[in-house]
C-alpha cells in the first residue's frame, strides 16, 4: 500500500523540489525530515513483503520528497486537519517493493507526478489568488465588482468548502455565511459562519440543513448585497434542499449511481428534484436584486458549470422533462420512489428571467483537470520522459477504458527511451458484485493485462483521495503486478467480477492511500514506460546497475540532472 506522508524518504533525492515541501505542522512547527539511516537495508515482514521501518517512523513510502508537495503547510485542506487525522490502516502497514529496480524508478517517478498534480490544485491558493480588492473593488480574472454600500455574504459548499472559504475570509469583509462540507472546519471563525456536515455521495440531514440556512439568506439579500458562492465537487450531495423525504432522494440517488450512468445524466434528475440545483439558488439570489458571484473547481469533463456541484449557480431552463427521459431512456423510472415520479411528471415550467436577473450572476472556473496534467506532465518531463497528454475528458466505463488506454499509450513506447502518458476524467462503475472498489482501482486493475512483461506502471487516483467506497485513493499495477499476484494465488478476473479490486490491491500492498486532499477535478491516469534493451532488460536504475547483472555502473542519462534549488526558510 503505498501511503503519502509529508517525510523525506531516501537521502539521494533531498534536491527535488526542495523549495516547496517546507511543509508545516499544524501547530505551526516546520516539519522534521526524517531520512533513511545510511546502508539501512528494506526488512522483511513475517509475509515475506519488504517494508521499510526507519527510526521514528511506522512506514514509509518508496518515493521520493516531491510527494511531500500533497501535504502542504496547512496541513489536510478538507478542514485543515494535519497527517495524523488522515485516515490509516492499521492493519496494512506492509509497502509494495518490486524486486525490478527500474521498475521502482518508474513507480517513484509516477508517483512524484501525481504529487506535482495534486500540488498545482491547491484550492486555497487559488481562489485566493482570484480574489483581488482595491480600494472599495473586488477584482476577480475579467470582472470588476464595487463593494462600496454592499455587505459580502458567502456560501461555500463541496469537498474543497473549507480552503476555499478560509481563502475568502482571509482577503473579503464576509459579513455572514454558510458552509457546506464533508468535514467539519477547524479553523473558520464561526462568530460569522454557520457550518454544516454533510454526507457524500448520498445526502444526508446535514445536507438538506444546509440548503434550507442557504435559501433563508438568500431570502435576506437585497441590491446591497453581494453573494460570494464557492462550489467544488461533492456538493450535489453535500448541499441540499427538496420537497421530495430524505428517505426517497437517498433510494433514486443511490439507484442512479449503481446504475453507471454518466455523471451528466445523474445530475439532470438530480437538479429536476431540487431548490437549489440547475441554478435555482443563484436566480432566486439574482431576483432580489444581489449580485452572485461563483468560483469554481470543476470535477467534470469539459467544466460544464450547469453540472459542477450540479450547478447552483448556473441558470437554466426547466429539468422536469429532461430528468423523466434520462429515467426512461436507461429503465429507471420504475425504480424511483413514488414521490420522486410524482415531483417530476408534475414540475411546473421554470419562471422566464429577465436579461437584467442574469447579467447578476457571473461564474469564472479557477482549478479543472487541465491544471493538474499540465503540473504532472511538466514533472515528468523534468524527470526526463517525453510526455504526451492523452485527453483530459476520458469518459466510458472504467473496466473498458483501462485496457484500452494502456494498449494505445504503449503503442508510443517505442518510439522514446522513456515515455510518459497523462490523461483525466472521469470513468464509470456498474455494480453487480458485493466486493469493494471504486472506478481508479477497477481501471487499473482492467489494464494490468495490458502492460504485463512490460517496462511500465499506470496508476489512476482520484484527486479528493478518496475512490469509491474505500478510503484509498486509487491504484498502481506495473509490468510484474500479474506475476506477483498469482504467486498469491489472486485472479483478478474474479476481482473484477465481484467489482473486488480494493481487496486485489491490498493483498498486493499497491492501493495509493492520500487521505482526503480537500480539492476535487476528478481523476487522473500517469502511464511511464521505459524501452528494453536488445537483451530484454530494462534500462538502468537511478542506482546505474541494471536487473540481473553484477557491477554497478553509472549511466549519466538514466536521469536527468538535478536542479540547484534554493531553500527557502
Amino acid at each position: 500500500m503505498v501511503v503519502l506522508h509529508r517525510v523525506a524518504p531516501q537521502r539521494g533525492l533531498l534536491r527535488v523540489l526542495l523549495h516547496q515541501l517546507r511543509s508545516q505542522r499544524t501547530d505551526g512547527q516546520t516539519a522534521r525530515h526524517v531520512l533513511r539511516p545510511r546502508g539501512a537495508r528494506p526488512e522483511r515482514s513475517r509475509t515475506g513483503h519488504r517494508s521499510l521501518r526507519p527510526e521514528g517512523l511506522s512506514r514509509l513510502g518508496l518515493w521520493d520528497n516531491a510527494v511531500a508537495k500533497l501535504v502542504k503547510k496547512r496541513g489536510a485542506e478538507s478542514g485543515g486537519a494535519g497527517p495524523r487525522d488522515w485516515p490509516s490502516l492499521e492493519g496494512l502497514k506492509r509497502l509494495s517493493k518490486v524486486n525490478d529496480e527500474s521498475l521502482q524508478d518508474l513507480r517513484q517517478d509516477a508517483l512524484a507526478c501525481l504529487a506535482a498534480a495534486l500540488g498545482a490544485i491547491d484550492p486555497e491558493r487559488l481562489v485566493g489568488s482570484a480574489l483581488r480588492v482595491r480600494g472599495r473593488t473586488l477584482e476577480t480574472p475579467g470582472r470588476s465588482f464595487r463593494l462600496q454600500g454592499h455587505r459580502i455574504h458567502l456560501l461555500a459548499v463541496g469537498k474543497a468548502a473549507v480552503p476555499m472559504a478560509r481563502a475568502a475570509l482571509g482577503k473579503l469583509p464576509i459579513a455572514s455565511g454558510i458552509l457546506a462540507s464533508n468535514r467539519p472546519p477547524n479553523d473558520i471563525p464561526m462568530d460569522r459562519i454557520r457550518s454544516f456536515v454533510g454526507s457524500h455521495p448520498l445526502p444526508d440531514e446535514g445536507s438538506l440543513a444546509a440548503g434550507e440556512a442557504a435559501l433563508q439568506l438568500v431570502d435576506r439579500l437585497g441590491r446591497d448585497n453581494l453573494l460570494l458562492v464557492l462550489v467544488s465537487g461533492g456538493a450535489s450531495a453535500m448541499f441540499e434542499a427538496s420537497p421530495i423525504p430524505l428517505e426517497d432522494l437517498r433510494l433514486a440517488y443511490g439507484s442512479l449511481l449503481r446504475s453507471g450512468l454518466p455523471i451528466r445524466d445523474v445530475n439532470e434528475v438530480r437538479k429536476g428534484l431540487s431548490l437549489v440545483k440547475g441554478g435555482r439558488l443563484a436566480a432566486r439570489a439574482a431576483a432580489r436584486g444581489a449580485t452572485v458571484v461563483g468560483l469554481i473547481v470543476s470535477d467534470i469533463v469539459g467544466n460544464p458549470i450547469e453540472d459542477i456541484g450540479s450547478g447552483p449557480t448556473a441558470i437554466e431552463s426547466s429539468r422536469g422533462a429532461r430528468a423523466m427521459q434520462v429515467l426512461r431512456t436507461h429503465g429507471l423510472w420504475e425504480e424511483m420512489p413514488p414521490t420522486v415520479r410524482t415531483r417530476l411528471e408534475a414540475a411546473p415550467a421554470e419562471p422566464k428571467l429577465e436579461q437584467s436577473v442574469r447579467r447578476r450572476v457571473h461564474n469564472l472556473i479557477v482549478a479543472d483537470l487541465s491544471l493538474a496534467c499540465r503540473a504532472a506532465m511538466k514533472e515528468a518531463r523534468r524527470r526526463g520522459y517525453r510526455v504526451r497528454l492523452w485527453s483530459t475528458s476520458v469518459e466510458g466505463e472504467a473496466r473498458k477504458v483501462g485496457p484500452s488506454f494502456s494498449s494505445h499509450a504503449l503503442e508510443w513506447a517505442p518510439d522514446a527511451a522513456a515515455i510518459g502518458v497523462v490523461a483525466g476524467g472521469e470513468t464509470t462503475v456498474r455494480v453487480v458484485g458485493g466486493g469493494r472498489g471504486g472506478r481508479n482501482q477497477e481501471l487499473v486493475l482492467s489494464a494490468a493485462p495490458a502492460i504485463e512483461g512490460r517496462h511500465a506502471v499506470l496508476l489512476s487516483c482520484g484527486t479528493d483521495g478518496i475512490d469509491g467506497n474505500t478510503e484509498a485513493a486509487g491504484a498502481i499495477v506495473d509490468g510484474d503486478t500479474l506475476a506477483r499476484a498469482r504467486t498469491l494465488g489472486l485472479d483478478p478476473e474474479d476481482f473484477l467480477r465481484e467489482n473486488n479490486s480494493y481487496a486485489f490491491f491490498r493483498a498486493l500492498g499497491d492501493l495509493i492511500v492520500t487521505g482526503p486532499t480537500g480539492t476535487n477535478v476528478a481523476d487522473l491516469l500517469i502511464l511511464l514506460a521505459r524501452r528494453r534493451d536488445r537483451r530484454g532488460r530494462g534500462p538502468p536504475s537511478r542506482s546505474g546497475r541494471r536487473p540481473g547483472t553484477s557491477k554497478t555502473r553509472r549511466n549519466p542519462r538514466s536521469r536527468p540532472p538535478a536542479r540547484r534549488l534554493r531553500v527557502h526558510g
